[in-house]
Parts: structure tokens; C-alpha cells; sequence
């Protein structure tokens, strides 16, 4: 079943936090506002960032920094999932112009991951610019832009064991995406029950498995978190756990800032088995990893949630 609902909280949702920068006033300059989103990690029960700025990179080589208005701040961005943003910056005045990148300036030294089964682990970057997102964007004069930064944590976040008495250690990679929000919509929806893990034979019914994974509409078909694509296959632009919804009691995923355009729910619940960096599919060589559904192409319409419920 397919159908539409307004989607007009996209925007309005973005949380009062913090605000930096300035209100921008000449004709040469424009402001921007910027919430952060993210996507969850099955293991981590807090991800805290200290954040201190954000860097805008403009085509022809400037740099503007905008620090962020209530000075660095420790954000478990794990607090904002399935729609639900906090305003990084607000209203900051940036020069107009055609933009090719922007980069979230964290300390990893302050930053932190935290896991559901306890512990805590520093934060490392894979390299200097792994909070840079390559994402081209203008600001224009005399006009305010909306732009949110969503982290997906499964790809963003990768665990590393060092063996022996070295332990593990927990780097960060890229896995963002910086979408203008007045042009983005979503999808939502339920999965049917019958390829829910404690249901399906395949499927390990130890918690962690039931997660649905986001392709672009052209996708033949889906693959894993791997950070290389050597297989010829384009992974996921973002995943999402899959959980029971107490008040329908239905299972239900939930894709929000997505671009106006058309794509693909899979879903797997043996999801445990994907591990970020390796090769999980099509050919999985602990024999667990698989998919169990894939849609339709779906199209996204700009300030709407497209419900889609994802069957066998």
C-alpha cells in the first residue's frame, strides 16, 4: 500500500539549540542554518561528539569557519534519530556563492562512543577530512538556506580488534550526507511480519537482525555496508533499525531528508552479520548475511513522507 502525507514538520522540527554566525544583511551574502540527524547503530547506546564548528568550502577556495554560537558542545547525536534534529547553527552569514563541500569540525580527543552492553571508547579519524562531506550547494543573496547533516553511524562508525590485551578501537569514516531541506521528503512504513527474524527461518532471532537498508531507484539489487563496492554493486546511501511500534504493533522503518527522487527499501533480518568494510554479500563467508525483501522503485515528492509497507 502506498500513499502520502504531508511532511510540512520537516523543517520545523529542526530543534532550537544553538546559533552562530550572524544574521547576514549585505547584498553579497546570504545565511544558512544547519540541524544534525542520524541514523542508528545497533551497538552503541551513545555517540558524543564534541563539536566546535563548521567549515563551508566555497568553489573558487575560501574557507568560512562558523563556530558554533554557545561555544563546542558535547552532542550524543544518537538523541536525534527518525526525524528529529538539533540546530547546529543558525542563521550564520555566509558569502554567496556556489559551495563544493562542508566539513563538521569535531575534537575526537573529547569524543566519545558508549555501548549498549557498557564501556567506553575513545574516537579516532580515519583521516584528517572524514567529516568533510562533498556535497555541492549555493548560498544565495539575501536569502536563508536550511541544510541538515545526517550521520548513518553503521557506515560512519567502524570497530576495529586489535587482539590481545590491545583491545578494540573505534574509528570514524565517512558517512554523511548534507541535504537541503526544503527540497527533501521521506519514506516510512511497516514490515510485514512473516520476514521479521523471530518469524522467519533464515534469520537468528537474537536481537539486532531487522534493519532496512535505503538504495537509489535504479538499484538491481541490493548489497551490503562494505566500504568498497569491488562486487559492482552500489551499497546503501543510509540503513534503519527496524523496531516494533508499540502503538500499531506493527514493525516499522523510517527514512527522513531524502533528496526529491526515486528509490528502493530492502530489508534483511539477519542484519547482525553485515559488518561495515567487509564483503557480507552477495557471497557471505560466515554463510548468515542476506536479504529478504526489496521494493519497488518509490518516488520521493519534496516536503512529503511517501508510506510504503515493505512485503515478501
Amino acid at each position: 500500500m502506498t500513499n502520502l502525507i504531508r511532511f510540512g514538520i520537516l523543517v520545523a522540527s529542526l530543534a532550537l539549540a544553538a546559533c552562530g554566525g550572524g544574521s547576514g544583511g549585505s547584498s553579497d551574502t546570504g545565511t544558512i542554518t544547519v540541524g544534525v540527524t542520524d541514523g542508528p547503530m545497533e551497538e552503541a547506546q551513545e555517540l558524543v561528539l564534541h563539536v566546535t564548528h563548521i567549515d563551508f568550502g566555497h568553489e573558487n577556495g575560501d574557507v568560512t569557519r562558523v563556530m558554533l554560537g554557545g561555544g563546542p558542545a558535547d552532542l550524543d547525536i544518537m538523541a536525534y534519530q527518525n526525524g528529529v534534529t538539533h540546530e547546529l547553527i543558525d542563521h550564520a552569514s555566509l558569502p554567496a556563492g556556489h559551495y563544493s563541500w562542508v566539513e563538521l569540525g569535531i575534537d575526537p580527543d573529547q569524543s566519545h562512543i558508549g555501548l549498549q552492553g557498557g564501556g567506553h571508547y575513545g574516537l579516532e579519524l580515519r583521516d584528517p577530512e572524514v567529516m568533510r562531506i562533498h556535497q555541492e550547494f549555493d548560498i544565495r543573496s539575501g536569502v536563508h538556506e536550511e541544510f541538515v547533516m545526517d550521520f548513518d553511524l553503521r557506515q560512519g562508525v567502524q570497530r576495529h580488534h586489535m587482539g590481545g590485551m590491545m583491545g578494540d578501537r573505534y574509528e570514524l569514516h565517512s558517512g554523511m550526507r548534507f541535504i537541503h531541506a526544503e527540497d527533501s521528503g521521506g519514506i516510512m512504513g511497516a514490515i510485514d511480519d512473516s520476514l521479521i527474524d523471530i518469524n522467519h527461518p533464515d534469520c537468528d532471532p537474537a536481537p539486532g537482525g531487522n534493519w532496512a537498508y535505503l538504495f537509489a531507484g535504479n538499484a538491481v539489487q541490493p548489497d551490503d555496508l562494505a566500504e568498497s563496492d569491488s562486487d559492482g554493486l552500489a551499497g546503501p546511501l543510509v540503513t534503519d533499525r527496524v523496531e516494533l511500534h508499540p502503538g500499531t504493533g506493527e514493525y516499522r522503518y523510517h527514512f527522513a531528508f531524502l533528496p526529491a527522487g526515486s528509490y528502493r527499501v530492502a530489508f534483511s533480518c539477519s542484519s547482525e552479520w553485515d559488518e561495515s568494510g567487509d564483503e557480507d554479500y552477495p557471497v557471505d563467508p560466515d554463510g548468515q548475511f542476506d536479504f529478504q525483501a526489496l521494493s519497488e522503485p518509490i518516488a520521493v515528492v519534496a516536503g512529503q513522507m511517501t508510506v510504503v509497507d515493505v512485503g515478501p
